[in-house]
């Protein structure tokens, strides 16, 4: 899809194969700075934080070379987990699998700096993966891999139909509406889109107009889910999109800031 922004370490984890290893359970929320306040009223009280670290002693991914370590996550359907991966010696990647090994979210950068935040609404009841890796072959270090199972408690529901007449997608010509979001600098954006009429597929873009988060499927089924730290002030823009052209159909956008 012509759309998607340059993306390449995102997709090219697809065919990694499932593994499980266990990492210490810990108690508290160890946040970096900037990112403390919002991210700990995004996780909860109820949230988990995992150390570790990567090492040449850990599975390793047989295309990209990677370390990784798996974690488990036991859910509920209809669950969304929210996980943030934070490290200073390596640029975190972090991955949600099902039990069937297949790869049903992923992030690499909507943290802060180059750190890893992850939204994922679960299709099913199960024990999911949590996979903490890097982005680069090799990269070793400790980090800190925080996670929670909530419900959002959406700030903003808002509903509307793309269809002809509605503003089309600068690159696809797909239909798309815009909404402007004021936010202060730290702020965390979760939104969800969901549609029974079309593929649903979000963008956040930033003050100056870059797309800087996106997702597809990341909601559950066709619905689009996403999470990403906002690092300074300014009106960010909600892009609700159809993922293909000539799709349309009634929609609804919710959103929170925290």
């Amino acid at each position: 899809m012509g759309k998607l922004p340059p993306i390449a370490p995102l997709f090219r984890r697809w065919g990694a194969w499932l593994a499980f290893s266990w990492v210490a359970l810990t108690g508290g929320c160890q946040l970096l700075d900037l990112g403390r306040a919002p991210l700990a009223s995004v996780l909860g009280r109820d949230s988990q934080t995992l150390r570790g670290g990567l090492t040449g002693e850990d599975k390793v991914s047989r295309a990209y070379g990677s370390y990784w370590d798996g974690i488990p996550v036991v859910a509920k359907a209809g669950q969304i987990v929210i996980a943030a991966l934070e490290s200073e010696e390596f640029d975190p990647y972090l991955e949600l699998v099902d039990e069937q090994g297949r790869v049903i979210g992923f992030n690499d950068d909507s943290g802060l700096d180059v750190n890893a935040l992850l939204a994922v609404r679960l299709p099913q009841e199960g024990t999911y993966t949590l996979r903490a890796t890097s982005c680069e072959p090799a990269a070793s270090g400790s980090y800190r891999l925080t996670y929670t199972l909530t419900q959002v408690n959406w700030q903003q529901t808002l509903s509307g139909r793309l269809q002809e007449g509605s503003l089309q997608h600068p690159e696809d010509g797909s239909w798309m509406e815009e909404y402007p979001i004021t936010a202060r600098p730290g702020q965390i954006l979760v939104a969800s889109l969901t549609s029974s009429d079309f593929d649903a597929f979000l963008q956040l873009l930033d003050p100056e107009g870059k797309v800087m988060a996106w997702d597809d499927d990341q909601g559950g089924g066709t619905d689009a889910l996403l999470i990403a730290f906002l690092p300074r002030s300014g009106t960010y823009t909600l892009r609700a999109n159809t993922c293909k052209p000539r799709q349309e159909g009634a929609y609804v956008l919710q959103y929170s800031l925290h």
